[in-house]
């Protein structure tokens, strides 16, 4: 890129980092964010860094990424302390898996995710009585919604949850006799009968 003369941006740097991350490559990664503030002037954002704390996270430098975080000049994000935990989980390091967890929270505290892997950390410990605290915590603070959707049937919108099959029940129109109609249908036009 750099050889036809484009001019990277944040974007593009963010993209590079984003694959140095999943392929594991901490030097190239490193050698990238160096590049764009020292090289092309421009200020990393807190997703650039976050791809830098997720890449030493995958590596198991969990210790390196708290120092990282640390010395970040921007306020970690729940997304930041969120991928300290579950890379923590993976590499079984309880004390960072704690603090991440708990900083998670502070910020997003209806985020079930963090208590997932906050109770799975806990669990993988040996720490039943903390993972049980943390599920209660969890269904306390956490109101999930339930999933939804909607469908058109005959010019009228039906909503139906995830796991609702009362509502379907009640729906005033034969769903299998749509599907024979529609298959009628595409039958004829495409000249299969």
């Amino acid at each position: 890129m750099l050889e036809s003369r484009a001019i990277p941006n944040t974007v593009t740097f963010l993209s590079v980092l984003t694959a140095c991350s999943h392929g594991g490559l901490i030097v190239e990664a490193q050698k990238v964010f160096n590049e764009m503030i020292r090289g092309h002037h421009l200020y990393p954002s807190i997703e650039h860094y976050g791809c830098i704390v997720d890449l030493l996270g995958r590596v198991g430098r969990i210790e390196e990424a708290v120092e990282f975080v640390n010395k970040m000049p921007v306020t970690p994000d729940a997304v930041i302390w969120r991928s300290l935990l579950s890379a923590s989980l993976v590499h079984g390091n309880l004390d960072v898996a704690e603090m991440a967890g708990q900083k998670a929270i502070e910020l997003q505290p209806d985020d079930d995710g963090v208590y997932a892997l906050l109770h799975n950390v806990y669990w993988a410990a040996g720490r039943s009585g903390d993972a049980l605290k943390v599920r209660k915590m969890a269904s306390q603070k956490v109101c999930k919604k339930p999933a939804c959707t909607w469908v058109e049937i005959n010019g009228i919108a039906h909503e139906f949850l995830a796991e609702d099959a009362a509502s379907i029940r009640h729906w005033p129109v034969d769903i299998q006799s749509l599907v024979m109609q529609d298959t009628w249908q595409l039958n004829v036009e495409f000249s299969l009968l």
